[in-house]
């Protein structure tokens, strides 16, 4: 893109220089926004944001370093859905129910069905009664490889998605990957909460949710309504690619602040959903007092996790938790409540994690650290 259309269009803020030298900063500052981000933001256009505010949006590359510094990284093996899965059936706090696991070295779960080899995979695939059913990857992000499953069809031998597509069952299994995947869930197939369904259709739809612990107390400090639209089984944003929406939440309410999509090639704000209709403003999320109480107990079970993020899906049995990511990208927050993430209880957690992070560095990293943050906080 060029550099003199952004400071100088007809778009750009009046102050070219000054966006410039903003640009700059935030590259090669602590937020480590990059380029493109700050265009993606939109922050050299819209003038709605103070200096200050705009200093508050990170680079998506920021969440690797904020989530070393916070989380204990032992406790990151639970990013992955089936450890992850494994742990909070312990808590009896609400998680789909997985009915089998396909892992060539026979990881399982108590109470599923245990699938090691591809033939044993196959037989379950190939009964009836099974379906329908939604698989997903144990370790995996944005959604990649997540499908529905509607229904075997033995005259060919095949399954029958729900996008619509068939698949052969062996030419399907072949193509999954489960060692690298670490492993293929099946689980049952989650209903969306009727409000839900209202305005997204006949989808499942969760929440993001970053919760921090500071004085030893939960506390939630952004959340994010991810809206799957038009053929979508999944509700990842996938920085925009998707085509999926986000809403900014207002986490003492639920309320639905904003709603955002990535329109030809834009953020631009949403006013209704384009597949039902239905209106965003007003609009609160069911259960939401229930979303806070589980994440607020979920996250004292993590207690090598300092920051959290949930997501959570919005079903017809009340809220369930879906996974906890150990590393969770900063955009979704961004985009939805058009604030940086870098806020003032973020900047607390990050505080007082650091001492155990500090103790965790080898002696070389500690001098690099030293050295790093006078240009860079974050280290």
């Amino acid at each position: 893109m060029n550099i003199l259309r952004i400071l100088f269009g007809k778009r750009a803020r009046k102050v070219p220089f000054s966006t410039l030298s903003e640009i700059l900063r935030m590259r090669f500052g602590s937020q480590r926004l990059l380029f493109q981000e700050y265009i993606d933001y939109r922050l050299h256009e819209l003038d709605d944001l103070t200096a200050e505010e705009r200093s508050r949006f990170l680079g998506n590359g920021r969440k690797f370093r904020l989530n070393y510094v916070c989380n204990d990284s032992r406790w990151f093996m639970l990013g992955e859905k089936l450890p992850m899965t494994l742990f909070m059936m312990a808590t009896e706090l609400p998680m789909p129910k997985i009915r089998a696991v396909y892992d060539l070295s026979g990881r399982h779960l108590p109470g599923s069905v245990t699938l090691s080899h591809i033939d044993q995979a196959a037989t379950y695939l190939r009964t009836p009664e099974h379906y329908p059913m939604f698989a997903k990857p144990s370790h995996g992000a944005y959604g990649w490889g997540a499908v529905g499953l509607e229904n075997y069809l033995p005259g060919s031998d095949s399954i029958s998605f729900t996008s619509g597509k068939r698949r052969k069952v062996f030419e399907w299994l072949e193509s999954l990957n489960p060692k690298f995947s670490h492993g293929i869930l099946f689980q049952e197939v989650l209903k969306p909460h009727p409000e839900i369904a209202r305005v997204c259709g006949p989808r499942l739809s969760s929440v993001r949710v970053t919760s921090a612990r500071m004085n030893g107390k939960n506390s939630i400090v952004s959340a994010v309504w991810r809206i799957p639209t038009g053929s979508n089984m999944v509700d990842n944003f996938q920085h925009g690619a998707s085509g999926n929406f986000l809403g900014g939440v207002d986490t003492a309410s639920g309320r639905i602040t904003r709603v955002v999509g990535k329109l030809n090639g834009k953020i631009e704000l949403v006013s209704t959903h384009p597949d039902t209709g239905e209106a965003f403003d007003p609009y609160t999320l069911p259960d939401w007092p229930r979303v806070i109480e589980i994440c607020d107990q979920a996250a004292n079970y993590l207690m090598g996790m300092n920051l959290h993020h949930w997501d959570i899906a919005l079903t017809e049995r009340g809220p369930v938790i879906i996974e906890n990511n150990e590393i969770a990208d900063l955009d979704l927050h961004q985009h939805a409540n058009r604030k940086g993430f870098w806020s003032d209880p973020i900047e607390t957690v990050r505080r007082e994690s650091y001492p155990r992070y500090w103790e965790q560095l080898s002696w070389p990293q500690k001098k690099l650290a030293n050295l790093m943050r006078k240009i860079d906080v974050f280290y």
